[in-house]
Parts: C-alpha cells; sequence; structure tokens
C-alpha cells in the first residue's frame, strides 16, 4: 500500500519548491519563529526539473518561517509524479 503524500508547491524568497508542509505540533511559536517544517523539499527549475533543495545538508526536513512562503498551492499531477519518484 503506497504511503498517501500531500505535497505543496510553495515560494520561499525566489525559489519554487515542492515539499510537504506541516505545522510544528504543540509550537508555541511567536510570530516570525519558525512554525512549519519543510519535509524532503525540492527546488523546482524554470523547465520543471526538480534538484533537492539545501542539497548539501544531511537533514531532509527543515524548519521555516510560515511567513516567508509567500504562495503555497497545488502542484501539477505531473510535477507531482516526478516528485513521489524523486522521494522514493
Amino acid at each position: 500500500k503506497k504511503m498517501e503524500v500531500k505535497a505543496n508547491l510553495i515560494k520561499l524568497h525566489d525559489e519554487w519548491i515542492i515539499a510537504q508542509v506541516e505545522p510544528i505540533e504543540g509550537s508555541d511559536s511567536l510570530p516570525g519563529d519558525p512554525d512549519v517544517w519543510m519535509i524532503e523539499p525540492y527546488v523546482v527549475d524554470y523547465d520543471g526539473k526538480l534538484n533537492p533543495w539545501a542539497e548539501h545538508s544531511s537533514e531532509r526536513e527543515f524548519n521555516v518561517r510560515s511567513s516567508d512562503l509567500t504562495v503555497v498551492t497545488n502542484p501539477s499531477k505531473a510535477l507531482l509524479a516526478r516528485y513521489l519518484e524523486c522521494i522514493e
């Protein structure tokens, strides 16, 4: 049985990133604190190719401020399919 992956297409600074975005559980974060997890993020380039975001990091989950995400939307079916291949 395949795990259901819900991914978002997000804009962080000037990069489009596809990632799983989840709130930090039980976080009493102050405005401006990192308040979401960005899990398995990949940068989407102009041609729709995917490259690991922060590729030199050993981590695959990152704490970011939701206020830095200027756009949060749903990826196209084609992009989501490529993303699922990348993270398998």
